[in-house]
């Protein structure tokens, strides 16, 4: 072989090992991020429209579905009509992200390799009337995301959804989440990131069934109202606050109004002078014991009646004229308890 042949044979090994390892470093990067790079030819995770957008495009068929699941991939939807059981719910509007329906009553919604919520959540599922269940199985990626106010708001059967899962990090926005949905027993949402949270009130407002709220430890340190979040959850026995910190919130009015706890661990709760405790614990009826930290003792100085009708409270004379002077564990309802270590 000739030293010309020689040195060409020796440039284009050079050149097809240094492809491939482009080839190989595009792919690599495009598959860690999920998106698609146009010279890589990767496919990109596709983007689901805003939850006001998604609720408006599958309105005529809401009312009668069951169950809701999210797929990370789309079927052959040929013999599907758009616009009756299929819609296309992608940012783009390039039927990246689709909705479909089987049998009237089941939705799926599906986008190739998972899916990237919008930063609205907000009223995605509201008034799904029938709505059963609903299973994101990690397919919905809500890193971004901002807000998810209603987003099952009077979702009337709902009984069971994997929430617990969904990526909470950047949501300031909780308020009338779960509001009214009067058939949800349960709910585990232990695993949620509220550090971002600003508003959560009537976050489980009228949820005439709820039993069991699984919470966790919750940083909602940012959070400034808590008004009305578990008001008219009449059968609500089971809330373990005691790894539930608050700091700036200035309303807590019907916090738990007409709730059926008979015992509450607030010490993790600190409270600001101005703070708006109306009704607080109102109606409470068999409400017995309110633990408290140095972080709530004698500060609050706004004139309400935080325990209208709390008949219950241990060490009551109660006349359902009571108000601020009594919350407070030296001279009133509340029992001491060091704050745990956050």
């Amino acid at each position: 072989m000739t030293k010309r042949k020689f040195l060409y044979v020796v440039s284009m090994l050079i050149l097809i090992f240094t492809l491939n390892i482009t080839k190989a470093f595009a792919w690599f990067t495009a598959s860690d991020s999920m998106e698609l790079s146009a010279t890589a030819g990767i496919w990109v995770k596709p983007y689901l429209v805003s939850g006001e957008e998604f609720n408006r495009i599958t309105s005529p068929v809401k009312a009668d579905i069951k169950t809701v699941e999210f797929m990370d991939t789309i079927p052959d939807l040929a013999d599907y009509k758009m616009g009756i059981n299929k819609f296309d719910v992608s940012k783009e509007q390039d039927g990246s992200v689709m909705a479909w329906v089987d049998n009237t009553t089941e939705m799926y919604i599906g986008g190739k390799g998972g899916i990237i919520a919008d930063q609205s959540l907000n009223t995605m599922f509201s008034y799904y009337t029938s709505v059963e269940s609903v299973t994101f199985k990690n397919v919905l990626d809500t890193k971004d995301s901002t807000s998810a106010y209603n987003m099952f708001l009077s979702c009337l059967k709902l009984q069971e959804t994997d929430v617990n899962n969904l990526d909470t990090g950047k949501i300031q926005y909780f308020q009338f989440m779960f509001a009214n949905c009067v058939s949800m027993m349960e709910l585990d949402i232990s695993s949620w990131n509220v550090e971002s949270a600003i508003n959560m009130s009537g976050m489980f407002a009228n949820d005439k069934d709820l039993r069991k709220v699984i919470l966790g430890t919750k940083h909602a340190e940012n959070v400034k109202t808590f008004e009305n979040m578990y008001k008219d959850c009449s059968l609500l026995s089971y809330l373990d606050l005691s790894h539930f910190y608050t700091r700036d919130a200035v309303n807590y009015k019907g916090m738990f109004k007409d709730s059926m706890a008979s015992e509450l661990d607030l010490s993790g709760f600190k409270m600001r002078e101005d703070a708006n405790l109306s009704q607080m614990f109102g109606y409470m009826a068999i409400l017995k014991t309110v633990y408290v930290s140095e972080n709530w003792s004698d500060i609050v100085k706004t004139d309400c009646l935080p325990f209208w009708m709390c008949t219950g409270l241990t060490g009551s004379t109660v006349s359902q004229q009571e108000g601020i002077d009594m919350a407070n564990y030296e001279t009133g309802y509340f029992t001491f308890k060091q704050m745990e270590a956050k």
